[in-house]
């Protein structure tokens, strides 16, 4: 074997190495793309899931109600989510509306989150409304309105995990002050789970979690 036909043997076979990692290279991206995409489609799933099972309890509370209770009750709900995504996002333009109709005899309800542009106004569902962060903040502000609406009124203190967590960074530590107001209204304690610092950092106590070795560390923050 002459050493040029050694060479070009040599040559392709790293041609066809170099192609093999190519390849390679572009299924672990396509791969790594695909478990990103998994991951960002099963939180959009829970927080749709949140969303729905909220939902279904004001639903249910609209129809265990007088039609005159049900009209002072969609007013309430209609104001506290209205002023939660105006504090937030800043934006007097933004409301939020239930619709009560008739469905087979019972009272059931739509809500929608109305945006108004000067004299143009859109209205649609909070999860198409500048993506999952309105319907982030809708959600929780219908859970900490049914807490209050409810009779008897629960007591103790409101529990969170995450919430927030579609919202802008930009918006977090409006977050923060929307809940840090809550809870001074209401004179409620919030133990909240989060990763934002923007609501850590308002906090009366605030503890960090960490692992090392296997081993979860919590000190206060």
């Amino acid at each position: 074997m002459t050493s040029s036909t050694h060479d070009n043997r040599l040559q392709k076979i790293e041609n066809a190495l170099a192609a093999l990692r190519s390849d390679y290279d572009r299924a672990a991206g396509q791969l790594a793309y695909l478990e990103r995409t998994k991951e960002e489609k099963l939180a959009e799933l829970e927080q749709a899931q949140e969303d729905i099972r909220v939902w279904q309890l004001v639903q249910t509370l609209f129809v265990k109600v007088s039609e005159y209770a049900r009209e002072q009750l969609r007013q309430k709900i209609e104001a506290t989510v209205t002023a939660a995504l105006q504090a937030i996002f800043e934006d007097d333009g933004l409301e939020f509306r239930v619709n009560l109709r008739q469905e087979r005899g019972q009272a059931a309800a739509d809500w929608e989150v109305v945006s108004k542009y000067g004299e143009f106004v859109f209205a649609g569902e909070p999860e198409g409304t500048r993506g999952g962060g309105v319907s982030d903040v809708v959600s929780l502000a219908l859970r900490l309105a049914l807490l209050e609406l409810a009779r008897p009124k629960p007591g103790g203190p409101v529990l969170l995990d995450e919430v927030g967590k579609h919202v802008s960074a930009n918006y977090a530590p409006n977050v923060a002050v929307f809940l840090k107001e809550y809870a001074r209204k209401t004179v409620r304690q919030v133990i909240l789970i989060t990763h934002q610092a923007a609501l850590a950092e308002v906090a009366d106590v605030s503890y960090q979690v960490s692992q090392r070795d296997g081993i979860s560390e919590v000190r206060r923050a």
